[in-house]
């Protein structure tokens, strides 16, 4: 029984294969695949207590969860492998009569398995080979090619780099890096069996690889200028290939005995983290795995189609407010009934370029814009999270209503802590309304909506940030309506709207301007821009920029603009104490607020309190 239970389907979600396969199962109303397909991607070798020469030559990590754990595959990412096997029954009906197909070798030695694709003889010379396919950057590194950056001699003249020196990256090529060191492994354990079981000598092992991204730009910038290629492999010593392969095979036995492992893949087996972020099933359940899917920033491209671009860059934001002063000069965010663009390129007069051409689309300041989401994921596009600030930019702490991550020790001060992450941070048990830091305003929801312009000049997303409780409900109810409508929402021109809604808390009735998709639109038009292929771009989203001056305050607060800033602020406690202290006066009257003694006197809220670590047992606390 193959261990594969899910596929991965285009939209990101999952559904068990055998659903899947089911006649009329496809939970997306139109396959991406015909069955017969999907039935071949669907399997894999079940583990039978033997490993195989190829789980061996992969790390221990990698092989053990694989036999440990049902996972999810991606059927696209399983084309190369079908290609592969069909590829190789092709060869083996197609040999010249005088070669020995399909080796299938059973190792006497260490109960080790392996299939050879076979033997041919060439001018007299026995050639054991075998046939792969694989990625450009793997057959770059067989061939001893590699990039490198090289100065131009000049230095940027403005933004970020200003004074840094210029560089360009060339392709240069060494025989002493080259890289065969799993196919040797792997083409030697073959021949030693081989000759030990017919006595013949093998003179040469070779590699016919087969580039599945060969005739690309990528490809040919790695040096990959073929889509086949026939090279020779190294003949190890016996003794060499021995001894790695008793010891990965001991290591993976006892990992399955054990029920456990803990030294993840090397460098080399993982590729540098590259085989764990876009090649690696099982990275789900390995702890550097996850650690490398939440902190990367991919290289490879989210969406396949529109050119060769690695990651789309953010051009800038779009805010839903301006910065005030209080009567005591501290500044605040101050919402407004419209959007602001405000460009973020290196180069001012490209900013106010893009400025001026927002402008002329949109009017000086525009209610609506046209909007398209850049990728299929929700989540990927509009993050929501639970987030407490410093008193600066920093983020203290970020939340999903069951865990929370803290930058440090010292910010999980309060909080429950359930573990520690991968670099040793503190995990904490997250609360969401109930946190003692919501209740005290210094944490609050927040949606980070990322989104193309298609209208504006530039290739690149835009970025608005937003802690209102209604707008997150709004925009996630649009777009899971025009999901469940058209089968996605991503690559679909929509309008961005701020409307006003009256909003009512503790019996007192606000208006905010709400964040909303028009969703004035005929059904069978909004469908027809969903028939057409979104597969034209090809962009990796930046990770979202963390900025609490982006984040309005919430609709529940209730501010005078002309006496205090919004007081969910925590640093406004020490940059205006006064308007502040005049507020929480009312609550130290009530019994809900202390005279803090570490604050030379100032008035601060009881939650607050529960969170020192500076003066337990303090007097006024008591």
């Amino acid at each position: 029984m193959s261990p594969i239970r899910d596929f991965i389907c285009p939209d990101k979600q999952r559904i068990l294969i055998g659903d899947c396969l089911a006649e009329g199962g496809c939970r997306m109303g139109e396959r991406c695949a015909s069955r017969s397909y999907l039935m071949m991607a669907s399997r894999d070798r079940p583990w039978t207590g033997k490993p195989s020469t190829t789980q061996l030559i992969n790390g221990t990590m990698q092989a053990f969860l694989k036999i440990k754990h049902d996972y999810a595959v991606y059927p696209d990412a399983r084309a190369f492998m079908i290609h592969g096997t069909r590829g190789h029954k092709v060869l083996e009906d197609a040999g010249s009569g005088d070669e020995i197909s399909e080796l299938e070798l059973k190792f006497e030695e260490g109960d080790i398995t392996g299939i050879s694709d076979g033997i041919e003889t060439e001018l007299g010379v026995s050639i054991l080979y075998d046939t792969k396919t694989s990625g450009s950057y793997k057959v770059a590194k067989a061939l001893g090619f590699f990039v490198e950056d090289e100065p131009t001699g000049e230095v940027y003249k403005s933004g970020k780099r200003k004074g840094e020196q210029k560089t360009r990256k060339i392709l240069k090529r060494d025989d002493s890096k080259i890289d065969r060191y799993e196919w040797e492994l792997q083409l030697n354990r073959y021949r030693m069996e081989y000759e030990n079981k017919t006595g013949r000598t093998v003179k040469e092992l070779k590699i016919q690889c087969v580039v599945r991204d060969g005739n690309t730009y990528i490809a040919r910038s790695r040096g990959v200028f073929r889509n086949v290629y026939y090279f020779k492999i190294q003949i190890l010593p016996d003794e060499e290939v021995v001894g790695y392969f008793e010891r990965k095979r001991l290591a993976l036995l006892q990992a399955v005995k054990q029920g456990y492992w803990k030294e993840y893949c090397t460098k080399e087996e993982n590729w540098d983290g590259l085989k764990c972020q876009n090649y690696c099933e099982t990275a789900e359940f390995c702890g550097y795995g996850k650690y490398l899917s939440k902190e990367r920033e991919e290289e490879d491209m989210a969406i396949k189609g529109l050119s060769e671009i690695r990651r789309l860059p953010r051009l800038g934001k779009i805010r839903l407010g301006v910065k005030k002063k209080t009567a005591a000069g501290v500044e605040y965010p101050s919402e407004v009934n419209y959007f602001i663009c405000d460009p973020g390129t290196p180069s001012e007069e490209e900013n106010k370029k893009i400025r001026e051409e927002f402008e002329k689309l949109y009017g000086e300041q525009p209610k609506s814009i046209r909007i398209m989401f850049p990728v299929a994921n929700p989540e990927v596009y509009f993050p929501q999270f639970y987030k407490r600030y410093g008193s600066g930019a920093s983020l203290k702490c970020k939340g999903d209503g069951e865990t929370a991550r803290c930058g440090t020790e010292g910010f999980a001060q309060g909080l429950a802590v359930v573990r520690k992450d991968e670099m040793g941070l503190p995990v904490v048990k997250c609360l969401g309304k109930d946190c003692i830091y919501y209740k005290s305003k210094e944490c609050s929801e927040v949606g980070t909506l990322q989104i193309l312009l298609p209208e504006l000049p530039g290739a690149g997303v835009w970025q608005i940030s937003t802690g209102s409780f209604h707008s997150i409900v709004n925009l996630n109810s649009c777009i899971d309506y025009i999901i469940q409508v058209c089968g996605r929402a991503h690559m679909i021109p929509l309008q961005l709207e701020r409307r006003m809604q009256e909003t009512q808390h503790n019996g007192k009735k606000s208006k905010h301007y709400m964040l909303h998709i028009n969703m004035d639109f005929r059904l069978v038009d909004l469908q027809k821009y969903a028939m057409i292929e979104p597969t034209k771009m090809l962009l990796e989203l930046p990770p979202p920029e963390d900025e609490k001056t982006d984040i309005l305050f919430r609709e529940n607060v209730e501010i005078n603009p002309e006496v205090e800033p919004p007081c969910e602020y925590p640093e406004f406690r020490e940059q205006a104490p006064l308007p502040i202290e005049r507020k929480l006066l009312k609550e130290y009257n009530r019994g809900m607020a202390v005279i803090c003694p570490e604050k030379e006197g100032s008035i601060r809220p009881k939650a607050d309190c529960s969170a020192c670590k500076m003066y337990p047992g303090c007097p006024a606390y008591e």
